[in-house]
Order: structure tokens, then sequence, then C-alpha cells
């Protein structure tokens, strides 16, 4: 495959299960490195101690979120201790976490629970996406993040991911295809390669399409 994904857009990987989506992902991260080809990073090659520093600024929210059993604070700092109370509420802020923070028993300092067992799974998270943005990253991956989402919790975090569009770069790895609505471009994959490239809606309209079958199966 031959990709650019363009700065402070948001660029969603579709495809069956075993396209290469989260693949794609690790070689993005740098955690895997190609067998062939190179990745570049504004034209500088990823490799050797550059991996290093790309990864700081990475942010990744995976499928099923970790949390400490520790407070809420304790969480996001984890990502960076230095953080003060305007970066944690910013943080939260972003990731549409905030108001429900606030209504927990005490706040920030709230325990979660093992691996935040007292919170729900889009309150799991959507603080898992706030520890991630914490941290500032340059890029932010998510990673099937809303799969198993109900539809409220599902609004919210595209909510969140549609006000971060020209800050930073969001790489959008999706099962549920109405994740990906409002992306500026859907990279449809297919045993590991680039089948489709487009909108959500010239993709729809293109004759033949397997993203269109695969949003017509999806609401069937």
């Amino acid at each position: 495959m031959n990709l650019a994904i363009p700065a402070g857009q948001t660029t969603a990987f579709c495809g069956r299960s075993g396209a290469g989506k989260s693949t794609l992902a690790d070689i993005l991260m740098g955690l895997l490195r190609p067998s062939a080809g190179r990745v570049l990073i504004d034209n500088t090659l990823l490799a050797g101690e550059n991996i290093h520093h790309w990864r700081r600024s990475v942010g990744y929210v995976p499928q099923e979120p970790f949390l400490f059993n520790e407070t809420v604070r304790a969480n996001l700092l984890w990502a960076q201790p230095e953080a003060t109370e305007q970066d944690l509420r910013a943080a939260l802020r972003a990731s549409a976490a905030e108001e429900f923070v606030d209504h927990l028993p005490s706040g920030l300092d709230t325990l979660v629970g093992d691996r935040g067992v007292r919170l729900s799974g889009g309150e799991r998270q959507r603080l898992t996406m706030a520890r991630a943005l914490l941290a500032q990253p340059s890029i932010l991956i998510l990673d099937v993040a809303t799969s198993s989402l109900d539809t409220e919790n599902e609004r919210l975090i595209q909510e969140a991911i549609h006000r971060l569009h020209g800050e930073l770069t969001v790489v959008v790895i999706a099962h549920r295809l109405s994740t990906v609505r409002k992306a500026d471009a859907i990279i449809v994959l297919n045993r590991g390669e680039i089948v489709e490239h487009g909108t959500w809606q010239s993709l729809l309209s293109r004759p033949g399409s397997l993203f269109a079958g695969m949003v017509q199966a999806g609401a069937q």
C-alpha cells in the first residue's frame, strides 16, 4: 500500500476482521516494522532513535480500556505526572468526560476500582481518552474504541473526536462504521491492501463499493 495521512485531519481505517487494520495501527505507532517499504513522519524515516521520540508523541485508546485501582486523578496523572488541575480539566473536557467526573462522589478523587469496575464502559473509555490527550500527543489513535459502547456513549466520543479536528491528527480504526461518518478520509482495507479510499458519501455512492456493502450489512 501507499498511503499519506494528512496532519490535523481525521483518517479512518475500515474493513472486515483480518483486513489488517490493527496491524497497520501497530506499524504507525512504531511497534511493528514493515518487512518492506518505509514509514515517514514529516519526510523523516521512522527508524532508530526516532521511533522512541515518535512513540512519546502518540496517544492510543484501545478497545478495552485499562484503569488502575486508584482515583480518577491518579489514573490521569499516570500519563503526565506534572499536569496541573487546569490540564486535567482540559483533557476531561476534550474527551466529553468532565460532566460525569464532576458528578462522582469525590470528583477527581473518586476511586474507580480494579480496572475501573465502578464506572460504566463508556465512562472508562472516555477517561482512557482523557488520559491519552493529557500527554498532548500529536496523533491520537483510537483502536475500535467504540465497538462495545451504547449509542449515547458512542455519540459522546464522536463529538469529542469532532472537536479535536484541526488540533491534532486522529486515526480511527472502526468496526462500527457510524463512528467514521465525519472522517476526512476513509481507507477501506481487505487482506492487507487498500481497496477503496474516499469520504463517507463518495464511497456510498460508488457502484459495487465494498464499504457501501459493509454499511448496508451493519444497518440490517
